[in-house]
């Protein structure tokens, strides 16, 4: 196995942990809070977190197996809308579960932003770009709950 491949497979390795890992920190977030606007962002996150996880589990096998990158056309899981009446109303432990899941998602853009760096291949820059700016988005609508909930404190 070629050293280049080898490094790619171990970052891939590393991702499929960090995914795991995030998607743990997720489902647990989403048991422990009580609010229904908390538990639908968590479940969410949770769900793409799953979806990145098997979509990095994909590439690696086939990478491994035969040197080509996957396609990744994005996530396919929407956020569902708040129902009417549903206000937010976190403990300030939910508000540090989100400042957690900030910092998380910072990491992950981070992590595929590495990645990109030492990616060539287009196709695996561009399942790799997917990824990133999905984490993004996550951290976007992470971020506008938390000053929402900071900011009707």
């Amino acid at each position: 196995m070629s050293d280049n491949k080898k490094e790619v497979l171990d970052a891939l390795m590393r991702a499929m942990e960090i995914e795991k890992e995030t998607f743990d920190f997720y489902t647990g977030a989403e048991q422990k809070t009580f609010n229904p606007g908390g538990k639908r962002i968590f479940k969410w996150l949770a769900k793409s977190e799953e979806q990145h996880y098997l979509k990095l589990s994909e590439l690696y096998t086939s990478l491994d197996e035969s040197g080509r990158w996957v396609f990744y056309g994005g996530s396919t899981i929407t956020l569902e809308p708040e129902t009417e009446g549903t206000h937010v109303g976190f403990e300030t432990s939910n508000l540090e579960a989100l400042q957690i899941a900030m910092d998380i998602e910072k990491k992950g853009i981070a992590y595929f932003d590495e990645l990109l760096q030492k990616t060539v291949d287009p196709d695996g820059r561009m399942m790799l770009q997917t990824l990133r700016d999905e984490e993004a988005e996550h951290l976007r609508v992470i971020t506008e709950k938390y000053q929402g909930i900071k900011g009707g404190k």
